[in-house]
């Protein structure tokens, strides 16, 4: 049997009949740079189904042999690849990048540090390393302090759809303090996080002082562990212990749905002292990433 060759394969848009493949791919992926799968059908349907996204202009699998073993996804400025590592000596990665640099616009991408081969190939292409992420966990096997609520805060589970917009205009606000991100529109803030399978009010907690949205942590429950995807308290009631009263509340609800660990990120560039914070509450950073940049072409 001939082994394969770069030329054998077939490159497409993805389609909704993909789905199944690219979360196997993912998920060897994974297994394989992170020592355990870290994504379901929700992960990749949150790009998919965002406002506006099209999968014939912002996906690309390539195929060998009629099997998916390489896909890219891009909502600018976000981009995103994943390949069979078995046939990375086929340049699966080039050939994604180099559609994603082609597509005219200036790009972000995540590489684990367990991966260095995918950082040579972003370095060698032209991308300049931009930022530093940690990701934290915390095991629930014990009982964590109940949460001391400041004086005068009420916290309350999400409610659809009067606090989507304070609770919105916190999170940017939040935010846009730390640098460095993109800045999502309500409509695909809401896409990303309340649009979707996975959100669960009881798991979104949003606080308020005299009726005034001062604080949430938004999480959702994965088959693994419970993921605090957003984390913000306003500027004014930050020093009085809100944050970690609301990350313990966040293990308390984790546990009660029998999930074994709290999950977020950080940015390592956050100034607002976030990864002290996390440490006080019991977290740990178990992975490191690194943010990929590439200009939009002139």
């Amino acid at each position: 049997m001939s082994h394969p060759t770069a030329g054998d394969l077939v490159e497409r848009p993805a389609t909704r009949d993909d789905l199944p493949a690219v979360v196997d791919l993912y998920c060897a992926y994974e297994a394989e740079v992170r020592g355990a799968p870290d994504t379901d059908p929700s992960d990749v349907l949150r790009d998919w189904d965002e406002p506006g996204f099209d999968l014939a202009t912002g996906t690309r699998v390539l195929e060998l042999g009629g099997r998916v073993v390489g896909y890219a996804v891009l909502n600018p400025p976000e981009a995103d690849t994943a390949v069979d590592l078995r046939l990375r000596p086929l340049g699966l990665e080039d050939r994604l990048l180099a559609w994603l640099e082609g597509q005219g616009t200036a790009l972000e991408h995540y590489a684990a540090d367990t991966d260095p081969p995918l950082s040579d190939v972003l370095s060698a292409r032209g991308w300049t390393p931009a930022r530093r992420f940690w990701r934290m966990r915390r095991e629930l096997d014990q009982t964590s302090p109940e949460p001391a609520w400041p004086p005068g805060v009420l916290v309350h589970d999400l409610v659809r759809p009067d606090d989507e917009r304070p609770v919105h205009a916190l999170v940017t606000t939040a935010f846009a303090e730390i640098g460095g991100q993109s800045e999502r529109s309500f409509e695909t803030w809401a896409a990303f996080l309340l649009d979707t399978s996975s959100f669960d009010p009881a798991l979104c907690l949003v606080a308020t002082d005299e009726g005034t949205v001062v604080g949430a942590a938004l999480s959702q429950a994965t088959s693994d562990y419970g993921f605090v995807r957003q984390l913000a308290v306003a500027p004014s009631h930050r020093g009085r212990g809100l944050a970690l009263a609301l990350l313990h509340e966040c293990f308390r609800r984790h546990r009660d749905r029998g999930l074994p660990a709290t999950v977020l990120g950080v940015d390592a560039g956050n100034p607002t002292g976030a990864l002290e914070l996390y440490e006080k509450a019991g977290m740990r950073v178990v992975e490191q990433f690194t943010r990929w940049d590439r200009p939009a072409p002139d």
